[in-house]
């Protein structure tokens, strides 16, 4: 989409690139749900795959940024763990 001679991605852009990282990590989870038997409704519906809920990747990977960041972002990013 062209706006005012710059193309753009999409028709709303978060303003920050962190917060555009936590928005697509929501709509991965919003996406990537188990079905009653347990199968990731993403990965079925976009690829015909059929993947248990707790090994879908791409819940995994929203989840762990959702984990770093906590769902808001912060300007110090990830926490280090201290194990």
């Amino acid at each position: 989409m062209e706006r005012d001679g710059r193309l753009t991605v999409d028709a709303n852009p978060a303003p920050d690139p962190g917060d555009r990282v936590l928005a697509y990590a929501a709509d991965v989870l919003r996406h990537h749900t188990p079905d009653r038997d347990g199968w990731c409704r993403g990965c079925s519906d976009l690829w015909g795959r059929l993947v248990f809920i707790d090994q879908c990747t791409q819940v995994q990977w929203a989840a762990a940024v959702q984990a770093a960041y906590g769902g808001a972002r912060r300007e110090d990013g990830p926490t280090a763990s201290t194990d």
